[in-house]
Parts: C-alpha cells; sequence; structure tokens
C-alpha cells in the first residue's frame, strides 16, 4: 500500500469518527481488564482527538488493575487519570469506545448487553460484534500506531506526555520493533520519539521492582522444563497476572528454543501466556486451539493469552 493509499484510509477513518462523534458529548474509553501501555495510549490519543477536535468530554476506565511496575510507572509519570469502572454510570455516556479489545470478549468489562459505538483494534475481528463503526487493523504491530496516523491526519500536535506514551506503547508492544512490526509502527515510532520526554522514557522503561517480582522470578526459573524448541513454566499462584505474560516473553530468549508457554493463578482464574519467535507461528489461533474457548484467548502472529 502506498503512501497516498495510506493518507486516503487515514483520511476516511477521520470522517466516519466525525460521524459518529458529532452529536456526541461525552465519550466512555474502555480498556481491556488489566491494561497494558499499548492500550493506555492508544486511550489518551483518542481523548485528546475527541476533546480537541470535537469538543467531548472524555473518560479513561478498566476493570482490572495495573500491576506491573512498567505500566504503573507510565500512568504515573505521565499523569494518565484513569477510574474503575465499577465507579462509573456507564448510562451518563452517549458514546461508548472500547480500545484494543472486541465486544464479546472475554477480557474486557463492557456490559453485554450495552451498544458500542466504536471500537479500536489490531486483531482480527471476532464474529459477531455489533458495533457503529470498527477500525480494525491487524497489519500493524501496536494500535497506538493507528492513532499516531490519525492524530497527524487531523494536524495535530502531539502534547509532550502524549508522545511519550505513545513512543512508550509502540516500543513495548512490539519489543524493541522487532515483533510484528512494519513500516508505519516504525515511522509512528520515530515521530513521536522526537516529541518524548527522553527523561520519563527512561525511568518508564526501567522502574524500580518490588520484592515480589524476584520471588516469582525464581519460582519460574525453578520450574522451567524444556522439550524440544518449547520452554514452559508453571508459576502458580500470581499476585498480578500481567507477570505470566512478562515470564514468557522471558524464557523465549532463552537459546535455542522457538516456543515459550507460562500460566499461573490470579483469584479464580488460570492465565496462560504463549509466545513464539517464529514471525508465522500463528500463536492466537493456536492457543484458542489448546484452551477450546474463543471468547476468552486469542492474540497475534507471534504471542497470544
Amino acid at each position: 500500500m502506498n503512501s497516498m493509499t495510506a493518507l486516503q484510509r487515514t483520511e476516511e477513518q477521520l470522517a466516519q469518527l466525525e460521524r459518529v462523534l458529532a452529536d456526541k458529548k461525552k465519550l466512555l474509553c474502555i480498556l481491556h481488564n488489566y491494561p497494558d501501555p499499548d492500550a493506555i495510549a492508544s486511550a489518551m490519543a483518542l481523548c485528546y482527538l475527541a476533546e480537541k477536535k470535537y469538543g467531548l468530554s472524555t473518560t479513561i476506565s478498566y476493570a482490572g488493575y495495573i500491576g506491573r511496575a512498567e505500566n504503573a510507572a507510565m500512568v504515573r509519570y505521565l499523569k494518565i487519570r484513569m477510574k474503575q469502572i465499577w465507579r462509573l454510570r456507564i448510562e451518563k455516556y452517549d458514546c461508548i469506545a472500547l480500545l484494543d479489545s472486541q465486544p464479546g470478549s472475554g477480557n474486557n468489562p463492557l456490559p453485554p448487553n450495552q451498544f458500542c459505538h466504536l471500537v479500536f483494534d489490531h486483531h482480527p475481528l471476532r464474529k459477531g460484534a455489533k458495533v457503529q463503526y470498527a477500525i480494525i487493523d491487524n497489519e500493524i504491530g501496536a494500535l497506538s500506531t493507528l492513532f499516531v496516523e490519525l492524530l497527524r491526519a487531523a494536524q495535530l500536535n502531539f502534547p509532550l506526555n502524549l508522545a511519550t506514551a505513545l513512543a512508550y506503547a509502540i516500543k513495548s508492544e512490539t519489543q524493541d520493533l522487532g515483533r510484528e512490526t512494519n513500516q508505519r509502527d516504525i515511522d509512528a515510532y520515530l515521530n513521536v520519539y522526537s516529541k518524548a520526554n527522553m527523561r520519563k522514557l527512561a525511568k518508564i522503561a526501567h522502574p524500580k521492582l518490588p520484592r515480589s517480582y524476584y520471588q516469582i522470578l525464581a519460582k519460574t526459573l525453578d520450574n522451567t522444563k524444556i522439550y524440544r524448541q518449547l520452554i514452559c513454566a508453571h508459576l502458580g499462584e500470581v499476585q498480578m497476572p500481567e507477570i505470566v505474560g512478562e515470564m514468557a516473553d522471558l524464557l523465549l530468549r532463552h537459546q535455542r528454543v522457538s516456543w515459550s508457554l507460562c500460566s499461573g493463578r490470579y483469584k479464580n482464574d488460570l492465565h496462560i501466556s504463549l509466545r513464539s519467535s517464529n514471525p508465522k507461528a500463528k500463536a492466537g489461533r493456536f492457543i484458542q486451539r489448546i484452551v477450546q474457548d474463543k471468547r476468552n484467548s486469542g492474540g497475534h502472529g507471534m504471542f497470544a493469552g
């Protein structure tokens, strides 16, 4: 796809967004239960676009909590305002947007009968999703890339904290532009990186870690098994579900393995993270076959959960 076609597509997406938001006043952005930097930065960007371009008041909400040290540091240093969805009255909002997830997925708090006006995602479209307008782009490695393109097409400047959030989101979601990345991700990252706060980026990427992190790391290494090209570990009870994916990413760096699988129990749920270094792995489809539950599982080509 050439750059002119890409620009035309982004301008058409902006036009569609304007049709949805034209008569709206209050926007509620709903993230998945344990939001990662890509979801958080995308919501920041959508709120900024809705406020500056269309005059809406906006709120970012989620259901679980933010436990990973880097994600908590991002919210703290960039002063991102987010609210637990149970503290809100959804009926007060006349526009609902779901980001980095989709209606019918088990990883978000959108009520089953709640109409959704907007969906933004970079996972494959789920069948039967009812939404007024959806932008599903599974060509990009990070959803934040889409919002960099939308803000540029809308000719909006990037505030310092927003640029920092988007830069960190693209970097972390694509693992330093090395996982499921195309030229659009690279262009978007370079654009916002030049506008970001370097000191805050460093603090977010390298936060102080709690004692519990090292305890679960020791437990993971002690329980690790290798079967040919697969490395796996069961973490047992965990204090935060994000640590399961974090350990799966870490184990995938082991020599002579191309798949990693980690599991851990959080409250009454078993969390599973699958990773692969093979760009053609189709991890999202594979994990759905493993657990036989498409509603509560899915992902991308190289990582899923």
